[in-house]
């Protein structure tokens, strides 16, 4: 997975070998494929090799529920925040399977 920086936020980008992986994950968790557990694991390896980390809303002061990857300074300081504001009605995981992309609007 990789990912894009834009005016408006981010975007991550599921290639074709990702994709294949995201549709095995999918036959595996069958109805729970949508779920924030599946998520987390799908987006680890993006932010274990990135800038980016899981921040809470309110590190972040966010007034929501929406899942948010964040950019912390040298003390750990969020300084940059981007949710997925989409989460209501389809998941990260869904869009980079179903699109090969995932957009996080800057915060």
């Amino acid at each position: 997975m990789d990912f894009q920086k834009t005016d408006n936020g981010l975007r991550l980008i599921a290639d074709p070998e990702d994709r294949a992986a995201l549709r095995e994950v999918k036959a595996d968790r069958g109805d729970s494929f949508s779920c924030d557990e599946v998520m987390a694991d799908v987006m680890e390896h993006f932010i274990a090799n990135s800038e980016f980390d899981w921040v809470t809303p309110e590190e972040a002061g966010c007034l929501t529920d929406a899942p948010l990857l964040g950019v912390r300074d040298e003390n750990g300081e969020v300084v940059e925040v981007y949710g997925f504001m989409d989460y209501q009605v389809t998941s990260v995981q869904d869009e980079l399977l179903d699109r090969g992309e995932a957009i996080f609007q800057k915060g």
